[in-house]
């Protein structure tokens, strides 16, 4: 069986990090001739998993990395972030729709990642999550 291609970058734990995520999103997106149609919810995924591994999972501990795995899959990207945090209990995280949490600044991203994507599952740690995104 063929491997599908692995793209892998590494950054630190920095929001200006963020562009170079985009840039090698872009790169993959247009070896592969995804449609572009696909792009803006896989950026959208992709940068608000980074973001919970920069704030709650690195600690904005900048010397700390976090690992980005694209695999491009036939008509699909299955892509992984992982930290260098603690992890935390990803069933336990409050659903930002319910009537006491609606207006809580902070707490979307992985409520943002379930919805957009077809998939999402974490390692049992919690230190590292994988969503797959049809295109």
């Amino acid at each position: 069986m063929i491997e599908p291609p692995r793209y892998i970058l590494v950054i630190k734990s920095s929001q200006t990090e963020l562009k170079r995520v985009e840039i090698f999103l872009r790169e993959i997106f247009t070896v592969h001739m995804l449609p572009e149609s696909c792009f803006n919810k896989s950026l959208l995924c992709l940068s608000e998993a980074i973001v919970n591994s920069i704030v709650h999972g690195n600690k904005n501990v900048q010397h700390k990395e976090i690992k980005v795995k694209v695999d491009c899959l036939t008509h699909s990207l299955v892509i992984s972030v992982t930290d260098e945090g603690e992890g935390f209990d990803f069933e336990g995280v409050p659903d930002p729709t319910s009537k006491e949490n609606i207006k809580k600044e902070s707490g979307r991203g992985i409520h943002i990642i379930k919805t957009l994507s077809n998939s999402v599952e974490f390692n049992k740690r919690g230190n590292s999550l994988q969503f797959k995104i049809l295109c």
